[in-house]
C-alpha cells in the first residue's frame, strides 16, 4: 500500500496554513506546516528519508526570507523537490524569480482550491 504524498505548507498567514492544512488532508495528503522559511527548512529531512516531502506549498512574502530563497534553500537539502509559489503580492519580476528558481507553477491567491488540487496533483505526478 502506499503512502499519502506528503505536502509542506509554508505560510505566514495562520489562517491560511490552517485551512490550507484541513483541504488538503480532507483530500487524501498528509501535511505539514511552517510558519516561515526557517522553521521549514527544519521540517526537511534528507531525501533518502521516507519522510521527504514530495511538494511544498510556499508563501511568495513572507518575513525573513521570501518563498523564493526558501525553495533555493529546498532545493540543497533535496534537488528533487518540486513546490508551487503562492502569492497575492509577486509583480512579473517576482513569478519570472519563482519560475527562473524552479518552481512547478505559481497560482496567484485567493486561491482557486479545484486549481491547487489539479495543480498538486499533477506537480506530484510529473517525474521529469
Amino acid at each position: 500500500m502506499s503512502h499519502p504524498s506528503r505536502v509542506l505548507i509554508v505560510d505566514d498567514d495562520r489562517d491560511i496554513r490552517a485551512n490550507l492544512a484541513d483541504i488538503l488532508d480532507d483530500a487524501g495528503f498528509c501535511t505539514v506546516t511552517a510558519s516561515d522559511g526557517y522553521s521549514a527548512l527544519e521540517q526537511m529531512v534528507p531525501p533518502e528519508n521516507d519522510q521527504r516531502f514530495d511538494l511544498c506549498l510556499l508563501d511568495f512574502k513572507m518575513p525573513g526570507m521570501d518563498g523564493v530563497e526558501l525553495f533555493e534553500h529546498l532545493l540543497k537539502i533535496d534537488p528533487q523537490i518540486r513546490a508551487i509559489m503562492l502569492t497575492a503580492y509577486a509583480g512579473e519580476d517576482g513569478v519570472q524569480r519563482a519560475i527562473d528558481a524552479g518552481t512547478w507553477k505559481v497560482l496567484r491567491k485567493p486561491i482557486d482550491i479545484r486549481e491547487l488540487l489539479d495543480s498538486i496533483k499533477a506537480a506530484i505526478a510529473d517525474d521529469g
